[in-house]
């Protein structure tokens, strides 16, 4: 995976936590690179939940995740979940709601683990929509 996107699905996952009140902090891109290191030497559970490694793509996790707060505002639509992101940051997007909507996508996959041809159809689609997702967190678009 594109060491980039990793750290955006990162600090989307990060960001959601600490809306919802259940984190403080979202690692810089340097601070997660050092951790992303570290995991590499000695990977251990706090470290990779830490990383909120697997937070979308692992079914098991994100159901956990979801069965707490699926009632949170940020999953009502695309553009709900995207109060998430900076104003500058929704204005890299290719269009309103991009991100919330690949973002979003994931949600449906705990559903359908049962499924294997259903599953691998939505991770295909998410894989299309994360092609045509810009990398739109500000770490990316700071000017010196």
């Amino acid at each position: 995976m594109d060491p980039y996107r990793e750290y955006q699905d990162y600090a989307i996952a990060q960001r959601l936590k600490v809306a919802l009140g259940l984190s403080r902090e979202v690692l810089s891109l340097g601070q997660y690179a050092c951790l992303r290191l570290r995991v590499k030497e000695a990977p251990s559970e706090g470290l990779l939940e830490r990383m909120n490694w697997g937070f979308w793509t692992n079914p098991q996790r994100l159901k956990a995740f979801l069965q707490k707060h699926h009632q949170a505002p940020y999953f009502a639509s695309p553009l709900a979940f995207e109060a998430l992101l900076f104003p500058e940051e929704r204005a890299r997007l290719v269009f309103p709601g991009q991100a919330g909507a690949y973002y979003l996508g994931f949600l449906r996959l705990p559903w359908l683990v049962m499924d294997p041809l259903a599953f691998e159809e939505a991770l295909r689609e998410q894989e299309e929509k994360g092609a045509s997702l810009p990398l739109f967190l500000n770490a990316f678009h700071m000017v010196w």
